[in-house]
Order: C-alpha cells, then sequence, then structure tokens
C-alpha cells in the first residue's frame, strides 16, 4: 500500500512509519489522517510487525499538530457539532484497536494535535532540541481533548501549565523527562538509530506476551485501581498457556543487560 503524507518501512518486525511533511512542519491534514486509518488496519493484520516506531522527517518539529492551511476534514464535509469526529480517532493507534507497541521518537517542535500520537504511544524518546506545547488557548480554542488524553502520562498540574500558559511557556526535553512525558533523551544524532535499538529487544519477544501486556495495561487505565487488578488475572490466563508453551526458557540467556 502506498501513502501520501507517510513513510513506511518494515524490516525484523520492526514498521518504521515516518511523518512526510516536513514543510508543514509535519502537520495532519485529511490526507493524513486517511493515511493512519488505513495503516493501522494493515499493520493489524500484519503478523510480520511486532513493533511500531513513529517518527518524522527532518526539520524544525516532529509534528505541530493540525494544518491550520488545510484542516484535516474532507473538503465540503459537513461539519455540525454533533456529526463531528475526533482526529484521534483515525490517528491513534489504540483507538484503532493495535495493541502491538508504538515507540514515539520526537524531535524540534511538538505541540497540539501531536498529543493524539504521544497519548497513545507506550515509550515516547525525543533529542534534547525537543520541546512540546499546547498553543489552543492563545488562538482562543478550548484545549480539551488532547490534555484530557495526557492524564495518563502527565501530572495534572504539569497538563493545567501548558494549558494555560499556550504559546508562553514549552517543556524542554529536560523537563518533559521529568515529568514522565518521555523516558530518554538522547542526541538528535541518534534518535531515530535509539528508537529502532529499543524496538528490536522488544520485537525479539513473543507477540502475544507483548500484546498481552500492553493491553492489559490501557485497559486497566480506564478501570478504578481494585477492579483493574482483579481484571489483569485474565490477560495471564488466556495469554500464557498459548506463548509460554512456545517459548524454551531454557534456551533463553541472559542478556547484556543495561541500566536505565
Amino acid at each position: 500500500m502506498t501513502y501520501k503524507t507517510i513513510l513506511l518501512d518494515v524490516s525484523d518486525g520492526v514498521a518504521t512509519v515516518t511523518l512526510n511533511r516536513p514543510e508543514r512542519l509535519n502537520a495532519f491534514n485529511r490526507d493524513m489522517a486517511d493515511d493512519f486509518k488505513s495503516l493501522w488496519a494493515a499493520l493489524k493484520s500484519d503478523d510480520s510487525v511486532r513493533v511500531v516506531v513513529l517518527q518524522a522527517a527532518g526539520g524544525r518539529a516532529f509534528c505541530t499538530g493540525v494544518d491550520v492551511k488545510d484542516g484535516w476534514r474532507a473538503s465540503g464535509e459537513r461539519a455540525q457539532p454533533f456529526e463531528m469526529d475526533d482526529p484521534g480517532e483515525w490517528l491513534g493507534p489504540k483507538s484503532n484497536k493495535v495493541w502491538k507497541p508504538v515507540i514515539i521518537a520526537v524531535h524540534g517542535l511538538c505541540a497540539g494535535g501531536a498529543f493524539y500520537w504521544l497519548n497513545e504511544a507506550d515509550l515516547i524518546l525525543c533529542s534534547d532540541d525537543a520541546t512540546f506545547f499546547d498553543p489552543h488557548v492563545t488562538f482562543g480554542m478550548v484545549s480539551a481533548v488532547e490534555p484530557t488524553g495526557a492524564l495518563c502520562r502527565m501530572p495534572f498540574p504539569e497538563i493545567q501549565r501548558m494549558v494555560l500558559l499556550g504559546n508562553d511557556e514549552r517543556i524542554s526535553a529536560q523537563t518533559a523527562l521529568r515529568i514522565s512525558l518521555v523516558t530518554e533523551v538522547v542526541s538528535p544524532e541518534s534518535l531515530h538509530g535509539r528508537a529502532r535499538e529499543l524496538a528490536l529487544l522488544i520485537a525479539e519477544k513473543h507477540p502475544l506476551a507483548v500484546q498481552g501486556s500492553v493491553r492489559a495495561m490501557w485497559d486497566a487505565l480506564s478501570l478504578p485501581h481494585a477492579t483493574a487488578v482483579a481484571n489483569a488475572l485474565k490477560y495471564t490466563q488466556l495469554g500464557n498457556p498459548i506463548s509460554t508453551a512456545e517459548v524454551d526458557r531454557a534456551q533463553i540467556k541472559t542478556p547484556n543487560w543495561t541500566l536505565r
């Protein structure tokens, strides 16, 4: 399948997806929304793909959200308030029931609607030149969907500060690490290589064990704690009899592990 706004490479169990609109700061429009809707359906059913890395073409930005010039709705599409789709339903892997781990590598500007991807990622890395911000209120717009989605990743006070200050303040790479928005900061030159390195380590593991673990944790986010703990057992009951039967523990060697 070919795409208009993204590049796709699949090798060694890793699907590397690259936002490819650098001339528009990799902002998403309707073509990109369509591309991601098709992409997630394809990757979900492709057993050769075990992990997804999402990155962006070089330049100033990972993504600055929706393209303010093009918009993301199709030309002539009705825009009555109660008929509007949310772009996250097209862009996000979890919204499209993809339980393969998603690693995001962020460089440069990362703003507004880019959080549709961040909010549904399993791991986020960034380069030390990355900055994160939400410009909605600066332009008189309510910021609601993206920050609400970020509640599973960032502390509430940090989200509110980002939302209310708008374009007046940006979150640095080091602050993003401190507040757990990202898990690692690297140099711009090593960003994509590091994301792939982690993806390959995950891709070596049994896909059912990995995907079951991913889904269990994401389902838990929507449940009260006691219910989530009780609910977690079913994932092991369903997945372990299948995955462990296909894993020879005697053949698993202790790796040269790293300390983070």
